[in-house]
């Protein structure tokens, strides 16, 4: 079985995210759908992995991502003791989103009553997130690396080369 550390290096997590933050930005500007809730969780869980990929490559282990859950301000707050800097306004959204719980409702509730964040604006947030993140990491504006992926050591949790199982030779 894989470790789940293995690969979960910054640069991998960030392409995750962005992937997530594409498909975000395509339902919302594609045909309207019976809710906007894949646009808006999408783009949480996008805002998400781009403040995990801070944590990992600051050497939180994948135990101390998950012990966050869904919990954005959680994120940004630990990213934050870790040198991550972010606008006030996003701590603002951030505290907007966790008292209106709207990570979770996204994901259950059927029927949107006007009250919920609008899709643009989550978009928007998990954007404003991934620049945060891009420069801090010195990615350039694709998201690839130009720099070192790990802002200190490697967490204790990533597999090395001498943990990793070898694979049986052909034949």
């Amino acid at each position: 079985m894989i470790p789940e550390a293995a690969g979960a290096t910054p640069f991998g997590i960030f392409l995750l995210a962005d992937d997530y933050l594409r498909a975000a930005e395509l339902t919302l500007n594609g045909p309207r759908q019976r809710s906007h809730g894949p646009t808006r969780l999408m783009s949480y869980h996008a805002a998400e992995l781009f403040l995990k990929t801070y944590m990992r490559s600051a050497g939180d282990t994948i135990a101390n991502l998950r012990g966050h859950g869904h919990d954005l301000m959680s994120m940004l707050i630990r990213a934050g003791e870790l040198g991550l800097q972010v606008q006030p306004q996003l701590l603002s959204q951030a505290t907007e989103m966790k008292l209106k719980n709207d990570y979770v409702r996204v994901r259950y509730v059927v029927v949107e009553d006007g009250s919920e964040i609008s899709p643009a604006s989550v978009v928007q947030f998990a954007k404003a997130i991934r620049e945060c993140v891009r420069s801090a990491l010195n990615f350039d504006k694709y998201g690839n690396p130009t720099g070192e992926l790990w802002l200190g050591t490697l967490p204790p949790d990533y597999p090395t080369h001498s943990s990793r199982p070898e694979t049986e030779p052909a034949g």
